[in-house]
């Protein structure tokens, strides 16, 4: 099945062919109009979550929060390996949540919206945050669930799947850069939040000379990325929906050695042979680091 799309920030159908990278599930193109990036038309949909949860005829599962029901379960490995950095992404998501609370000191209702293990949610609970999750994967949902003690809903975030103006903050983390109508999920998002609540959204950042540099063979053009934005065409979406954006960074990542390397490996720099020449003790000790290549844009409802 092919997809073919518009450009979702402008709405025009100006595209010209930016890049053809091999492992992309179609065409990149560029609108000629605002510069939005995105692939189209979509060639193949098999590594893209569309509507719904992820299911295999699991029931139970989809509510449980016991870890026992990880085992043996496709998602372990790739829970397993996530939380090999778990230490940094708790750093990652209170960097974050110290941002959020510029605005909202009072804390109140914050909704992940691909919560994927919970581990976000898990630092705004302690933080004294009400956290709700929304993971279409059985697996990382039971994990953060049977973890972090936060409720998680196994689906997508659909119409009526929550009250209106049941929330104060709504985050979206590495979510929209797979989104086929990522203005269709701001659609969704906005009703739920309350008057002046706040909706923050990190993607990958198309925008980098990273991108320039190393063309289709930068991390960002894999299977499931479909929508590619920068701070301007990621505003302008925001903007065009009733939102007024407050911030735009530019995100440093607490990660340790051992990951580092690994992504440097992504960036087609060899370090397989640094990595194993390394003492664990040096590979586990966390380090900041960016490079410009995801943004973050935290915008209120106006």
């Amino acid at each position: 099945m092919t997809v073919t799309r518009h450009c979702v920030v402008c709405g025009k159908d100006d595209p010209k062919l930016w890049y053809r990278p091999a492992n992309s599930p179609g065409p990149v193109v560029q609108c000629q109009n605002c510069g939005f990036v995105y692939v189209n038309p979509i060639e193949s949909l098999k590594a893209l979550i569309q509507e719904g949860p992820v299911l295999a005829g699991e029931i139970h599962e989809r509510v449980s929060a016991n870890l026992n029901d990880l085992k043996g379960r496709w998602e372990e490995p790739v829970i397993q390996e996530y939380l090999q950095e778990l230490g940094p992404r708790q750093e990652n998501a209170r960097e974050v949540l110290t941002r959020l609370e510029k605005y909202k000191p009072s804390r109140g209702r914050i909704l992940d919206v691909g919560c994927f293990c919970g581990v976000f949610l898990g630092v705004a609970k302690d933080r004294g945050w009400e956290p709700q999750g929304v993971e279409p994967l059985v697996g990382p949902a039971i994990y953060a669930r049977g973890t972090f003690g936060v409720p998680v809903i196994n689906d997508t975030l659909r119409p009526g799947l929550f009250a209106p103006e049941s929330f104060d903050v709504i985050g979206a983390f590495q979510v929209f850069e797979h989104l086929i109508r990522p203005d269709d999920q701001i659609n969704n998002m906005r009703p739920l939040l309350k008057p002046g609540g706040l909706l923050a959204i990190e993607v990958p950042n198309i925008a980098t000379p990273l991108v320039s540099v190393l063309r289709t063979r930068h991390r960002h053009f894999v299977q499931d990325h479909v929508s590619f934005f920068s701070a301007q065409t990621l505003s302008r979406l925001l903007e065009s929906k009733g939102f007024r954006v407050r911030e735009v960074y530019y995100p440093t990542r607490t990660l340790s050695v051992r990951h580092l390397i690994w992504w440097l490996g992504k960036l087609r720099i060899p370090a397989r042979k640094l990595q194993a020449a390394l003492p664990t003790s040096l590979l586990e000790r966390s380090v900041r680091f960016g490079v410009g290549d995801i943004v973050t844009v935290i915008a209120v409802k106006q």
